[in-house]
């Protein structure tokens, strides 16, 4: 066989660069903490929430599934705002050194039966502390970021950065309401805005633009919530200054952009001959995707021989596309055996987008059946 080995080791370390660069604390919920595991994944994170026991081991309370913490210090108070390292146990390999000074068997005992776990199971926020916490005076997007439920079908006028369609990662996924909805940002808080396009006296931003970001706008309008996403459905935007005050005590630096999603490797790879007509086709991308942007973006066909009389092309069998998180691939499954000595050509469309709303690069793959 002919094979030409698809290798981006590289695009994968600048991945994990761009993410080891990104160590702004961010304000979030525990909920989006669960439902967005892999964004928030070996982050600082602040969410404002009460504590409880569970068997003797502290957690964050009346959450879908629990987050135990562990304490930098043991707190004197059950409820504020609780700062730590968000990890994914499954994750992260059993034995990482980087958790030597942490003992994670009562963890694991009362989750796993001991065993190390898989992906989305046991969460822990590591090096805790936590601290009194009391709504501000006016509603900001930090206030609305931590407690969207506080604010929640209210209108609400605050002042952020304008940081065009989530250019710079603030937020784990895209909000998909409008061709203009952008992310505002301020402190260590991000939210979404929609309904109005980021446009007025003296300013017209392009939200797919990073030259346009770090712009500072004030926005009136109704906070929501879908999912773990929360937003602000405009009813007005104009510019603004930058707040003389900040409700937390720390700079926040821009978190640069994680880079385009692309294909890193395929089995069969690209022109490959004498494959298997019973072939499972993987694709891997270099970083996770949106299961929910898959649906109806791999194209499968037979590739016609262009030469004069050939014969028709044979009926392609129906197949499925399912998506491995674990491996970050899809697999393209055929329900009958491919046709003999056919050209088959497997694209993947425009449309498939990272978690953090960047879109995958369109790609393509043809390799050739064998005989048998």
């Amino acid at each position: 066989m002919r094979r030409r080995a698809i290798v981006a080791i590289g695009l994968c370390a600048a991945a994990a660069t761009l993410v080891a660069q990104g160590v702004t604390r961010i304000a979030t919920t525990a909920e989006g903490l669960i439902r967005s595991a892999v964004f928030y994944h070996g982050r600082m994170v602040v969410v404002e929430h009460a504590t409880a026991d569970d068997a003797g081991i502290p957690r964050i309370a009346q959450t879908t599934k629990p987050i135990y913490i562990f304490w930098k210090e043991q707190p004197t108070s059950d409820r504020g705002e609780i700062r730590g390292e968000f990890w994914d146990l499954g994750r992260v390999e059993q034995g990482d050194g980087r958790f030597a000074g942490y003992d994670f068997t009562r963890v694991l005992e009362a989750t796993a039966r001991g065993r190390w776990p898989g992906r989305d199971q046991v969460f822990v926020l590591l090096g805790a502390s936590i601290v009194p916490a009391a709504p501000p005076a006016a509603p900001n997007v930090r206030a609305i970021a931590l407690a969207p439920e506080r604010y929640e079908g209210r209108e609400v006028k605050v002042i952020g950065r304008f940081k065009g369609r989530n250019l710079y990662g603030d937020l784990p996924q895209a909000l998909g309401k409008g061709k203009w909805d952008f992310v505002l940002q301020s402190a260590d808080g991000a939210v979404w805005v929609t309904g109005m396009r980021p446009k007025g006296k003296d300013f017209d931003l392009d939200p797919g633009a990073r030259v346009d970001t770090g712009r500072w706008l004030e926005v009136v309008g109704v906070v929501g919530q879908v999912g773990s996403l929360v937003y602000i459905t405009a009813s007005s935007l104009r510019a603004a200054t930058q707040p003389t005050g900040t409700a937390v005590e720390v700079a926040v630096p821009d978190r640069p952009p994680l880079p385009q999603p692309v294909v890193i490797f395929s089995a069969p790879v690209d022109d490959d001959d004498d494959v298997e007509r019973t072939v499972r086709v993987r694709i891997q991308f270099s970083r996770d995707v949106d299961p929910k942007s898959i649906r109806d973006k791999v194209a499968v066909s037979y590739v016609p021989s262009g030469s004069a009389g050939a014969a028709p092309l044979p009926k392609l069998p129906a197949f499925t596309v399912t998506y491995n998180d674990a491996a970050h691939a899809i697999e393209v499954r055929f329900a009958e055996p491919l046709a003999r000595f056919q050209e088959v050509r497997v694209e993947v469309l425009e449309g498939i987008t990272a978690l953090d709303g960047q879109p995958v690069k369109p790609w393509t793959l043809t390799f050739t059946t064998g005989g048998t």
